[in-house]
């Protein structure tokens, strides 16, 4: 070869080593943008994840402080009014600073008509408080005092005989919780218990007491029958401090009454303001009243980010892509430096696969065919199975074998469809890991073809996805089920009701609603307890169950009703009142079966309200209401038996 071509062959590897750079730089790039919107896709999605977690955590404290005024509210319900001492003795009992921590006082607040409060004064102070006195001053249509506060000491002094519905914001969460018979939250105050130093926002959260043997059925009869509340106060930061500051805390907090103005701030963390990479807003309701949380990463949660850093893709790809050139440009140049590049190659190799095993979950490649088809698999896999990468790459152990029996076939179909159509897939499934643990899985994975067509390997990775999945679980349960006895909810039933009258229009056979309320079931739970009424509601439940068929629904509505949806009963209403009228007869007996409670035996019989339905000529509330009322018709001509609905009857008069 001349010097002249030599020169120009030269020349040429020059160019394509310089072409060949610039397309490898434009794929890192673009690779890098791929690695950069799944690296924020993901952080999102964890930091949603923890946002959610925060609110459950702070609405399941606030249900756990409303269950220890549902406590206190049964002790009036059961004995009337306590005495000081047995109020004291019973908080005392509750141990709340322990078993519920975060509360500041549980009170009892009594309503003081303006004649009767130079009584009630005169009362108070004959037990041994001299200076009780009714405050502010001032007169009004309606007075309350808060008779009893405990602990009764230190800044909850200050509270002994305040008149709570005086004030504006307390008297309509006051007003909210009389007129619902429901725990109602207050918006922000500014507690009595304050002494000027310290000043916290605040809230209070009320439960409504009515007096022993007066009706309470409509709103109306509630205002009449109020006796007072039983309530507790918070300081929000002493309470908020408790559930959100902890020492793995990764999200910032600030808690807002309503929207997110200033000032209707009642708490934020110690670097809420901070301007951070994530935030996101919650609206929620507890208590009746709306509250807005904002959540923002922390310092702490954005230095534990590292998964999937796009800046080690961008550098890893600029390295590989500046080392094909040095191995192309090198080659052009001085044929003698190749065993450089190649040593620089391994190198790279080895960063690539260190990279590999930083990803979250197990990488793998198998061998489409193969009798041992797992040729390469990171070490993630170890904390997804329990066991090491080596037994699967050996044959010792099969993968398939920690797979859910159930999950077996749906796995498999997923993964033989995109080896037919040399396609991608993503299939969710359990396994058992070998401590006998169950995980929810995320397995992903691409089909792909060697130089001569056929298809021969699949790459992919599994992630753990438990957490999500659990909590999906908890979030539908919580949605749609019964906490007590894990039937539907009110919102449930209606979806199944709607459902049923869909199948009934389409098939042209008719249906039966059976609404089922159990006769004098508040005495149960006033001489026993709300613990042994439970028990029973669960008993009824179960025998529901028994009594009717799979694709039956039961449901309860809550208190003692519960309700009963049957479809295909036949092609006319005879014969569909015929079919509903047995299975009532066989619910009326079953129910009317005594029940044990401990080592005795208590008896308790349903009243049953019954009507017939096909497609949509009746909504679903009103099919609850025509068997409400036929339930009410039943219970007014002596309970313990069932009713059918008459259309031409107006509602009987509510019996207890």
């Amino acid at each position: 070869m001349t010097g002249d071509a030599h020169r120009s062959s030269l020349r040429d590897r020059e160019a394509l080593a310089w072409a060949v750079l610039s397309v490898a730089l434009l794929f890192t790039f673009a690779l890098w943008q791929h690695f950069d919107a799944a690296r924020a896709r993901h952080d999102q999605e964890r930091f949603m994840r923890a946002a959610e977690k925060q609110r459950n955590i702070l609405i399941n404290r606030i249900h756990d402080y409303e269950q220890v005024l549902r406590g206190g509210a049964g002790l009036f319900a059961a004995g009337g009014v306590p005495s000081r001492s047995a109020w004291r003795t019973y908080v005392d009992t509750l141990d709340l600073e322990r078993a519920s921590p975060g509360i500041l006082a549980t009170g009892f607040a009594l309503m003081v008509p303006p004649e009767a409060k130079a009584a009630h004064e005169r009362s108070v102070r004959a037990e041994g408080f001299p200076d009780y006195a009714i405050f502010p001053p001032g007169e009004r249509a309606m007075l309350s005092s808060i008779v009893y506060i405990e602990p009764f000491s230190g800044r909850n002094l200050r509270a002994f005989g305040y008149d709570m519905y005086s004030d504006p914001t307390r008297r309509e969460a006051m007003d909210r919780a009389r007129d619902s018979g429901q725990p109602a939250l207050s918006r922000k105050v500014t507690l009595v218990q304050e002494t000027g130093a310290d000043v916290q926002p605040g809230f209070l959260i009320y439960f409504p007491l009515y007096r022993a043997g007066m009706p309470r059925d409509t709103v109306a009869e509630r205002r009449a029958a109020l006796l007072g509340y039983v309530y507790s106060p918070f300081r929000a930061f002493d309470l908020l401090n408790g559930v959100f500051r902890t020492p793995t805390q990764i999200l910032e907090i600030e808690l807002f009454d309503g929207d997110g103005s200033p000032e209707n701030l009642l708490y934020a963390s110690e670097g809420a303001a901070r301007d951070a990479r994530l935030m996101t807003e919650m609206k929620f309701e507890v208590g009746g009243t709306p509250w807005l949380a904002r959540f923002r990463s922390s310092e702490r949660y954005e230095s534990l980010e590292g998964i999937m850093q796009p800046t080690m893709v961008l550098l890893g790809g600029v390295a590989l892509d500046l080392l094909l050139f040095a191995v192309l440009y090198t080659n052009a140049r001085q044929r003698r430096k190749m065993g450089i590049s190649a040593a620089r190659l391994a190198e790279s190799l080895d960063s690539y696969k260190a990279l590999v095993e930083n990803i979250p979950g197990a990488v793998f490649r198998c061998e489409v065919g193969a009798a041992v088809p797992i040729r390469q698999l990171s070490s993630g896999i170890a904390a997804l199975t329990g066991e090491a990468p080596e037994r699967f790459l050996s044959g010792e152990l099969s993968y398939r074998q920690f797979i859910h029996p159930d999950d077996r076939q749906a796995v498999a179909e997923a993964v033989a469809e995109a080896v037919a159509k040399r396609s991608a897939y993503n299939v969710e499934y359990r396994i058992k890991a070998s401590d006998g643990f169950t995980r929810w899985v995320s397995e992903r994975g691409q089909v792909s073809s060697d130089a001569g067509g056929r298809t021969r390997w699949l790459d992919g990775v599994v992630l753990d996805i438990t957490e999500r999945k659990a909590a999906e679980i908890m979030i539908r349960d919580l949605a749609f089920n019964d906490t007590l006895t894990g039937l539907p909810n009110r919102r449930l039933l209606l979806d199944r009701l709607e459902h049923q009258l869909a199948a009934s229009e389409r098939a042209g056979r008719y249906g039966a609603l059976l609404f089922i309320d159990m006769d004098n079931f508040k005495t149960i739970n006033d001489t026993l307890g709300h613990a042994a009424g439970d028990q029973v509601l669960v008993e009824v439940a179960a025998r529901l169950l028994a009594s009717v068929r799979e694709s039956d629904t039961v449901a309860r509505l809550g208190g003692d009703e519960f309700v009963v949806v049957i479809g295909n009963l036949g092609n006319t209403a005879e014969a569909a009142k015929a079919e509903a009228a047995e299975l009532g007869g066989k619910i009326l007996l079953k129910l009317s079966q005594p029940y044990r409670l401990g080592s005795h035996l208590h008896n308790s019989t349903p009243s049953i309200g019954i009507t017939t339905f096909c497609g949509h000529c009746v909504s679903a509330g009103q099919l609850l209401r025509r068997a409400d009322q036929a339930m009410y018709r039943a219970k007014s001509a002596g309970r313990h038996q069932l009713k059918f609905y008459e259309e031409e009857t107006s509602p009987a008069a509510r019996v207890a």
